[in-house]
């Protein structure tokens, strides 16, 4: 090819055609811009598909993330719901003054061990973050994965996990442990034991009670953080579409 364009010129030059030649070289230039232009397009093309893949992959991470997060925090909504509604039962218990039962017994014994934990997943976010969270190419988006990792899924674990005040089981455990006796069938209670446990079961009712309070704040945290990963996780499903499509 190079040798055919040189055979053009080399005749336009013997022949003394020097307009001729000044127009050919021009196309001839115009043709090498138009083909670095081209060669620049595509290789543009080329990285954007390549950002569009490490994007796609980044958020595909994310939403995997945030669906193990879902799973816990539902985990932990229904065991919130089960301790609230177990508080209410054995203050109603206590109140009334009712028998002493095996019910009565084994949830008594339950609020004294049953304590929350949760730990939420963001390897992939932080990824993201390592990359620069500008990798995601939808500003919304990216404020709103930003927003739920750096604010809720900070303040929830910091309310459940760290917080010294929200544990009441060895509060209560040193209230109620006296009351428990033990043999081959677990916890028990006698009856002598029933009734010095009602006449002295002030302390005992404000500890079960600021509990559930405490308990119905964390389990409002949690719907509400819940309610936020499920709309993120949506969001970058709709967003791993269109980029796909493009």
């Amino acid at each position: 090819m190079i040798k055919f364009f040189r055979k053009i010129r080399q005749n336009l030059l013997n022949k003394n055609k020097v307009g001729k030649y000044l127009l050919y070289a021009i196309g001839e230039v115009l043709l090498v811009v138009i083909g670095i232009l081209i060669a620049l397009q595509l290789n543009n093309q080329n990285e954007l598909r390549k950002q569009r893949i490490v994007e796609i992959n980044i958020l595909e991470g994310i939403r995997k993330d945030i669906l193990m997060d879902t799973i816990d925090l539902n985990s932990n909504i229904r065991g919130h719901r089960f301790r609230i509604e177990t508080d209410s039962f054995l203050t109603n218990h206590i109140l009334n003054k009712k028998e002493l039962d095996k019910n009565f017994i084994s949830n008594l014994n339950y609020i004294t061990v049953a304590n929350s934990f949760i730990i939420l997943h963001d390897s992939h976010f932080q990824e993201a973050k390592l990359k620069g969270l500008s990798i995601i190419s939808n500003e919304t988006l990216r404020d709103d994965i930003n927003n739920l990792y750096e604010f809720d899924y900070e303040l929830l674990p910091l309310l459940v996990n760290d917080t010294e005040s929200l544990n009441y089981s060895n509060a209560l455990t040193r209230e109620i442990g006296p009351y428990f006796g033990y043999d081959s069938t677990g916890v028990t209670m006698t009856n002598s034991s029933y009734k010095e446990f009602l006449e002295n079961s002030d302390n005992i009712l404000y500890h079960i009670n600021r509990s559930k309070g405490d308990k119905s704040q964390l389990l409002y945290m949690h719907e509400i953080t819940l309610e936020a990963a499920l709309k993120v996780a949506e969001s970058i499903k709709k967003e791993i579409e269109a980029l796909k499509e493009k």
